[in-house]
Protein backbone atom coordinates (compact mmCIF):
# COMPACT_ATOMS: atom_id res chain seq x y z
CA UNK A 1 0.00 0.00 0.00
CA UNK A 2 1.08 3.54 -0.94
CA UNK A 3 1.60 5.67 1.73
CA UNK A 4 -0.85 7.77 -0.06
CA UNK A 5 -3.00 5.23 0.77
CA UNK A 6 -2.82 5.48 4.25
CA UNK A 7 -5.80 7.12 5.95
CA UNK A 8 -4.93 7.56 9.92
CA UNK A 9 -8.34 5.77 11.42
CA UNK A 10 -8.60 4.29 14.46
CA UNK A 11 -11.33 1.24 13.53
CA UNK A 12 -11.30 -0.67 16.81
CA UNK A 13 -14.67 -1.28 18.37
CA UNK A 14 -13.88 -2.64 22.33
CA UNK A 15 -11.35 -3.29 24.38
CA UNK A 16 -8.18 -0.59 25.38
CA UNK A 17 -6.94 2.36 23.14
CA UNK A 18 -3.44 0.51 23.03
CA UNK A 19 -4.52 -2.08 20.60
CA UNK A 20 -4.92 -0.01 17.98
CA UNK A 21 -1.47 0.32 17.77
CA UNK A 22 -1.53 -3.24 16.87
CA UNK A 23 -4.27 -2.61 14.37
CA UNK A 24 -2.40 0.22 12.61
CA UNK A 25 0.54 -1.81 12.34
CA UNK A 26 -1.45 -4.73 10.69
CA UNK A 27 -3.50 -2.68 8.23
CA UNK A 28 -0.77 -0.70 6.49
CA UNK A 29 2.74 -2.58 6.67
CA UNK A 30 3.00 -4.34 3.76
CA UNK A 31 0.89 -7.24 2.74
CA UNK A 32 4.31 -9.51 2.19
CA UNK A 33 4.24 -9.41 5.77
CA UNK A 34 0.44 -10.17 6.74
CA UNK A 35 -0.10 -12.57 9.43
CA UNK A 36 -1.64 -16.14 8.91
CA UNK A 37 -3.71 -15.60 12.01
CA UNK A 38 -7.18 -13.92 11.05
CA UNK A 39 -6.95 -11.86 14.50
CA UNK A 40 -5.01 -8.65 13.84
CA UNK A 41 -3.60 -7.95 17.23
CA UNK A 42 -1.87 -11.22 18.11
CA UNK A 43 0.61 -10.74 20.42
CA UNK A 44 2.39 -7.38 19.26
CA UNK A 45 2.10 -6.12 23.09
CA UNK A 46 5.04 -8.63 23.92
CA UNK A 47 7.26 -6.42 22.60
CA UNK A 48 6.62 -3.66 24.76
CA UNK A 49 6.87 -6.02 27.91
CA UNK A 50 10.56 -5.99 27.46
CA UNK A 51 12.46 -4.06 30.17
CA UNK A 52 15.91 -2.96 29.39
CA UNK A 53 18.61 -5.51 28.78
CA UNK A 54 15.85 -8.03 27.81
CA UNK A 55 16.12 -7.55 24.40
CA UNK A 56 17.05 -10.80 23.13
CA UNK A 57 14.90 -12.88 25.53
CA UNK A 58 11.11 -13.11 25.96
CA UNK A 59 9.31 -10.65 28.48
CA UNK A 60 8.17 -12.40 31.90
CA UNK A 61 4.96 -10.23 31.63
CA UNK A 62 2.22 -9.56 29.10
CA UNK A 63 0.81 -6.15 29.93
CA UNK A 64 -1.43 -4.72 27.99
CA UNK A 65 -2.95 -1.46 28.65
CA UNK A 66 -1.95 2.26 28.41
CA UNK A 67 -0.18 2.51 32.15
CA UNK A 68 0.01 4.95 34.72
CA UNK A 69 3.81 6.71 34.63
CA UNK A 70 3.89 8.74 37.64
CA UNK A 71 6.58 6.59 39.17
CA UNK A 72 8.44 4.91 36.37
CA UNK A 73 9.27 4.75 32.60
CA UNK A 74 9.13 1.02 32.45
CA UNK A 75 6.15 -0.33 30.26
CA UNK A 76 5.49 -3.29 32.68
CA UNK A 77 5.84 -1.42 35.84
CA UNK A 78 3.35 1.66 34.50
CA UNK A 79 1.01 -0.91 33.84
CA UNK A 80 0.80 -2.67 37.10
CA UNK A 81 0.51 0.68 38.84
CA UNK A 82 -2.64 1.33 36.62
CA UNK A 83 -4.19 -1.93 37.60
CA UNK A 84 -3.42 -1.15 41.48
CA UNK A 85 -4.98 2.09 40.99
CA UNK A 86 -7.70 0.75 39.56
CA UNK A 87 -8.37 -1.86 42.54
CA UNK A 88 -7.84 0.86 44.81
CA UNK A 89 -10.75 2.41 43.08
CA UNK A 90 -12.91 -0.35 43.48
CA UNK A 91 -12.06 -1.06 47.29
CA UNK A 92 -11.52 -4.62 46.70
CA UNK A 93 -11.31 -6.35 50.06
CA UNK A 94 -10.66 -9.75 51.07
CA UNK A 95 -12.78 -12.69 50.71
CA UNK A 96 -14.74 -10.86 47.13
CA UNK A 97 -15.70 -12.70 44.29
CA UNK A 98 -14.30 -10.50 41.23
CA UNK A 99 -15.62 -10.18 38.06
CA UNK A 100 -12.24 -8.72 36.35
CA UNK A 101 -12.70 -7.42 32.74
CA UNK A 102 -9.27 -6.60 31.43
CA UNK A 103 -8.47 -4.24 28.36
CA UNK A 104 -6.71 -5.52 25.29
CA UNK A 105 -7.45 -6.26 21.58
CA UNK A 106 -10.68 -6.29 19.74
CA UNK A 107 -13.54 -6.12 22.10
CA UNK A 108 -13.46 -6.65 25.84
CA UNK A 109 -10.80 -8.94 28.06
CA UNK A 110 -8.25 -9.47 30.09
CA UNK A 111 -5.29 -9.83 27.47
CA UNK A 112 -3.55 -12.74 27.93
CA UNK A 113 -3.98 -12.38 31.32
CA UNK A 114 -1.25 -10.63 32.84
CA UNK A 115 -3.97 -8.96 35.66
CA UNK A 116 -5.41 -12.42 35.85
CA UNK A 117 -1.88 -13.41 37.44
CA UNK A 118 -1.60 -10.00 39.52
CA UNK A 119 -4.84 -11.12 41.23
CA UNK A 120 -3.79 -14.50 42.01
CA UNK A 121 -0.21 -13.36 42.71
CA UNK A 122 0.48 -9.93 44.21
CA UNK A 123 1.76 -9.81 47.65
CA UNK A 124 -0.83 -6.80 48.23
CA UNK A 125 -4.09 -8.36 46.79
CA UNK A 126 -6.06 -10.47 48.90
CA UNK A 127 -7.52 -13.09 46.78
CA UNK A 128 -10.81 -13.44 45.29
CA UNK A 129 -12.78 -16.41 46.71
CA UNK A 130 -14.05 -16.63 42.17
CA UNK A 131 -12.51 -15.18 39.17
CA UNK A 132 -14.26 -14.56 36.24
CA UNK A 133 -12.55 -13.10 33.23
CA UNK A 134 -13.97 -12.02 30.03
CA UNK A 135 -12.33 -11.62 26.41
CA UNK A 136 -13.60 -11.86 23.42
CA UNK A 137 -10.50 -12.66 21.63
CA UNK A 138 -9.92 -16.47 21.48
CA UNK A 139 -6.05 -16.60 21.17
CA UNK A 140 -6.18 -14.33 23.86
CA UNK A 141 -8.69 -16.74 25.63
CA UNK A 142 -6.57 -19.69 25.18
CA UNK A 143 -3.37 -17.85 26.42
CA UNK A 144 -4.50 -16.78 29.36
CA UNK A 145 -6.15 -20.47 30.25
CA UNK A 146 -2.42 -21.41 29.50
CA UNK A 147 -1.18 -19.14 31.95
CA UNK A 148 -3.75 -19.16 34.94
CA UNK A 149 -3.09 -23.02 35.00
CA UNK A 150 0.35 -22.95 35.94
CA UNK A 151 -0.53 -20.86 38.64
CA UNK A 152 -4.32 -21.61 39.98
CA UNK A 153 -3.50 -25.13 41.71
CA UNK A 154 -1.61 -23.30 44.29
CA UNK A 155 -4.16 -20.44 45.30
CA UNK A 156 -7.65 -21.67 46.54
CA UNK A 157 -9.45 -19.46 44.02
CA UNK A 158 -12.13 -20.85 41.86
CA UNK A 159 -10.85 -19.28 38.20
CA UNK A 160 -13.54 -19.19 35.26
CA UNK A 161 -12.76 -17.80 32.06
CA UNK A 162 -15.50 -16.71 29.71
CA UNK A 163 -14.92 -16.52 25.93
CA UNK A 164 -17.67 -13.35 24.64
CA UNK A 165 -18.08 -10.20 24.85
CA UNK A 166 -18.53 -7.81 27.58
CA UNK A 167 -22.26 -6.77 27.27
CA UNK A 168 -24.46 -9.52 27.57
CA UNK A 169 -26.88 -10.33 24.88
CA UNK A 170 -29.44 -12.67 24.59
CA UNK A 171 -28.89 -16.15 23.75
CA UNK A 172 -25.08 -15.72 25.16
CA UNK A 173 -24.35 -18.72 27.10
CA UNK A 174 -22.84 -19.34 30.22
CA UNK A 175 -22.45 -15.43 30.35
CA UNK A 176 -21.61 -13.93 34.21
CA UNK A 177 -23.59 -10.77 33.33
CA UNK A 178 -26.54 -12.66 31.75
CA UNK A 179 -29.54 -11.70 34.18
CA UNK A 180 -30.63 -15.85 34.78
CA UNK A 181 -26.84 -15.91 36.11
CA UNK A 182 -26.47 -17.42 39.76
CA UNK A 183 -23.31 -15.96 40.49
CA UNK A 184 -23.21 -12.44 41.56
CA UNK A 185 -20.06 -10.40 42.21
CA UNK A 186 -18.55 -7.98 45.00
CA UNK A 187 -16.28 -6.45 42.83
CA UNK A 188 -16.09 -5.63 38.60
CA UNK A 189 -13.64 -3.96 37.04
CA UNK A 190 -12.98 -2.59 33.53
CA UNK A 191 -9.86 -1.99 32.66
CA UNK A 192 -8.90 0.32 29.69
CA UNK A 193 -11.77 -0.89 27.48
CA UNK A 194 -15.20 0.47 28.36
CA UNK A 195 -15.53 2.86 26.18
CA UNK A 196 -15.42 0.66 23.52
CA UNK A 197 -18.47 -1.20 24.74
CA UNK A 198 -21.79 -1.32 22.77
CA UNK A 199 -22.88 0.29 25.17
CA UNK A 200 -20.68 1.66 28.00
CA UNK A 201 -24.29 2.31 29.93
CA UNK A 202 -25.37 -1.12 29.07
CA UNK A 203 -22.30 -2.93 30.64
CA UNK A 204 -23.04 -0.65 34.04
CA UNK A 205 -27.00 -1.30 33.83
CA UNK A 206 -25.99 -4.98 33.61
CA UNK A 207 -22.95 -4.79 35.92
CA UNK A 208 -25.39 -2.99 38.45
CA UNK A 209 -27.59 -5.77 38.20
CA UNK A 210 -25.06 -9.07 38.88
CA UNK A 211 -23.73 -7.13 41.95
CA UNK A 212 -24.35 -8.00 45.66
CA UNK A 213 -25.48 -5.41 47.55
CA UNK A 214 -22.97 -3.21 48.83
CA UNK A 215 -20.88 -4.28 45.30
CA UNK A 216 -18.71 -2.08 43.48
CA UNK A 217 -17.80 -1.37 39.88
CA UNK A 218 -14.56 0.10 38.60
CA UNK A 219 -13.36 1.71 35.81
CA UNK A 220 -10.22 2.86 34.23
CA UNK A 221 -11.54 4.93 31.18
CA UNK A 222 -12.04 7.55 28.46
CA UNK A 223 -14.12 10.42 28.67
CA UNK A 224 -13.70 14.16 27.60
CA UNK A 225 -13.31 17.11 29.74
CA UNK A 226 -16.36 18.64 28.37
CA UNK A 227 -18.31 17.99 25.28
CA UNK A 228 -16.71 15.24 23.01
CA UNK A 229 -15.32 16.89 19.70
CA UNK A 230 -17.39 16.28 16.78
CA UNK A 231 -14.82 15.65 14.22
CA UNK A 232 -14.16 12.41 12.05
CA UNK A 233 -11.30 11.44 14.28
CA UNK A 234 -12.78 11.91 17.10
CA UNK A 235 -15.86 9.60 16.52
CA UNK A 236 -13.37 6.74 15.47
CA UNK A 237 -12.35 6.92 19.40
CA UNK A 238 -15.57 5.53 20.50
CA UNK A 239 -19.18 5.14 19.83
CA UNK A 240 -21.28 8.10 19.45
CA UNK A 241 -23.21 6.90 23.03
CA UNK A 242 -19.92 6.68 24.80
CA UNK A 243 -18.47 9.94 24.35
CA UNK A 244 -19.64 11.84 27.14
CA UNK A 245 -18.11 14.52 29.28
CA UNK A 246 -16.93 13.63 32.96
CA UNK A 247 -19.85 15.09 34.62
CA UNK A 248 -22.33 13.07 32.22
CA UNK A 249 -20.60 10.01 33.32
CA UNK A 250 -20.90 10.38 37.03
CA UNK A 251 -24.96 11.27 36.08
CA UNK A 252 -25.03 8.13 33.99
CA UNK A 253 -23.66 6.08 36.96
CA UNK A 254 -26.26 7.76 39.49
CA UNK A 255 -29.38 7.56 37.37
CA UNK A 256 -28.62 4.03 37.13
CA UNK A 257 -28.95 3.58 41.03
CA UNK A 258 -24.70 3.54 41.88
CA UNK A 259 -24.26 6.05 44.56
CA UNK A 260 -20.49 7.16 46.65
CA UNK A 261 -19.83 7.60 42.68
CA UNK A 262 -16.45 8.92 42.62
CA UNK A 263 -14.44 9.87 39.33
CA UNK A 264 -10.41 10.82 39.62
CA UNK A 265 -8.85 12.62 36.34
CA UNK A 266 -5.48 11.23 36.21
CA UNK A 267 -4.65 11.63 32.42
CA UNK A 268 -1.62 13.26 33.29
CA UNK A 269 -0.43 10.73 34.55
CA UNK A 270 -1.32 8.08 31.72
CA UNK A 271 -1.22 10.13 28.44
CA UNK A 272 1.94 11.76 28.22
CA UNK A 273 4.19 8.71 29.41
CA UNK A 274 2.58 6.13 26.83
CA UNK A 275 2.66 8.38 23.93
CA UNK A 276 6.33 8.84 25.48
CA UNK A 277 6.92 5.48 24.78
CA UNK A 278 4.90 5.05 21.64
CA UNK A 279 7.30 7.45 19.88
CA UNK A 280 10.64 5.64 20.55
CA UNK A 281 9.31 2.29 19.27
CA UNK A 282 9.31 3.34 15.80
CA UNK A 283 7.11 4.11 12.89
CA UNK A 284 4.17 2.86 13.29
CA UNK A 285 3.95 3.66 17.09
CA UNK A 286 4.97 6.89 16.51
CA UNK A 287 1.91 7.32 14.02
CA UNK A 288 -0.15 5.88 16.63
CA UNK A 289 0.96 8.35 19.53
CA UNK A 290 0.19 11.26 17.40
CA UNK A 291 -3.45 10.29 17.28
CA UNK A 292 -3.83 9.77 20.94
CA UNK A 293 -1.80 12.99 21.33
CA UNK A 294 -4.17 14.43 18.97
CA UNK A 295 -7.56 12.82 21.46
CA UNK A 296 -5.61 13.81 24.41
CA UNK A 297 -5.56 17.70 22.78
CA UNK A 298 -8.99 17.64 21.64
CA UNK A 299 -10.38 16.78 25.19
CA UNK A 300 -10.06 13.08 26.16
CA UNK A 301 -9.23 12.05 29.65
CA UNK A 302 -8.25 9.33 31.27
CA UNK A 303 -10.27 8.59 34.80
CA UNK A 304 -11.10 6.14 37.27
CA UNK A 305 -14.37 5.66 38.00
CA UNK A 306 -16.05 3.71 40.85
CA UNK A 307 -19.40 3.43 42.33
CA UNK A 308 -21.40 1.07 44.37
CA UNK A 309 -24.76 -0.93 44.95
CA UNK A 310 -27.00 0.40 47.37
CA UNK A 311 -26.93 -2.27 50.41
CA UNK A 312 -30.82 -1.88 50.93
CA UNK A 313 -31.70 -1.83 46.84
CA UNK A 314 -34.62 -3.58 46.83
CA UNK A 315 -35.30 -5.11 43.31
CA UNK A 316 -38.92 -4.22 41.36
Amino acid sequence: MSSSGIQLEVTITCLSIIATAGYIWYRYKPKTMKTKSSDPYGLFHLALNKRPGELESAPKTEWLNMGYWRDTDIFPDACEALTLKLLDAARYKAGSKLAHYFSVLAYVGHGTGESLILLLTHPSIPRPTHLTGITSIPLHHERSLERVKTISSDVDTVVSLHLGDAVYKPGAKHHPLDPASPLRFDTILALDCAYHFVTRESFLRQSFNRLEPGGRVALADICFANSPPTSFKARKLMPRENAISKNDYVRCLEDLGFEDVVLEDISDGVFPGFVRLSKERGLGWWVFAWVLNWYYRAGARFVLVGGSRPRTFVES
